[in-house]
């Protein structure tokens, strides 16, 4: 099963081979003296209690200085290049690595082409619909829709990722997590932001929004917050657990499953 989350280094290294020319050197530079490392260290953290997750903080915190000194220095660098924001969706495949029940279920890394519904065509055949996210955990299955056979990716938790949360990227989360969840009504969706500037009164509660929650981790410009992301992980943790487990009926106390 895909475990290939390196969304960052991918756009680094897209940088080095084609899309900035005579800057290439610049990147390739960057990419061997600070990116490699920070992988390495990252790669080399397997365990999934506190002080692990501290680790991976503090070297994501001093990756992401690196980063915006370098981004400082070359001014030509526009946002759109997208440099800083696959930072934090190539952290998320850092931070679940290792945990047992991904391995345990054979579940993947996606951020493209996520299952999200069935539509049908005018020549009457049945395809599925799918969205991009900025993180999934899923799975990737055979299915045969109509006698056409077709490999999706089923998810369980989306995360869309925001360096900034403003009231239009909320929105746009919010029509991700439905279009996933007619797709798959389980799936768990989840924004991990920086910080908010949504006013306080047009926050929706839990029961007005396909999405499941937002977590705020502190802006990323300055310092992360580990409490924040450990938080945040035990909740993905626990749903993961949750939603993959069996419920049995039960013949004394609560009936419907929580």
């Amino acid at each position: 099963m895909p475990m290939e989350f390196y969304y960052h280094e991918n756009n680094l290294q897209g940088k080095i081979t084609k899309n900035y020319g005579k800057q290439t050197e610049i990147f390739n530079k960057f990419k061997i003296e600070y990116y490699d490392k920070y992988k390495q260290k990252q790669l080399s953290i397997n365990k999934i209690n506190t002080e692990s997750i501290s680790e991976k903080v503090k070297l994501l915190n001093k990756y992401y200085k690196e980063i915006d000194l370098f981004l400082l220095e070359k001014d030509w660098i526009t946002t759109q290049s997208k440099i800083r924001s696959t930072i934090l969706e190539e952290f998320c495949g850092f931070l679940f690595k290792d945990l047992s029940i991904i391995k345990k279920l054979n579940l993947g890394f996606f951020n493209k082409k996520v299952y999200a519904g069935l539509a049908i065509n005018n020549q009457g055949k049945v395809f599925p619909k799918t969205k991009d996210v900025d993180f999934c955990i899923g799975k990737e299955i055979s299915v045969d829709f109509g006698g056409e056979k077709h490999t999706i990716i089923l998810p369980i938790i989306a995360i869309e990722c925001k360096t900034w949360l403003d009231k239009t990227m909320f929105s746009e989360a919010q029509f991700t997590a439905q279009k996933l969840k007619q797709g798959s009504p389980n799936v768990k969706v989840y924004v991990l932001a920086g910080y908010s500037g949504i006013d306080k009164k047009e926050v929706p509660s839990k029961g007005q929004t396909p999405i499941d929650q937002v977590f705020l981790i502190g802006d990323t410009r300055n310092k992360v917050d580990e409490i924040a992301i450990w938080d945040f992980f035990q909740e993905i943790e626990a749903d993961l657990i949750k939603i993959t487990s069996s419920s049995e009926i039960r013949e004394i106390g609560k009936l419907l499953p929580e």
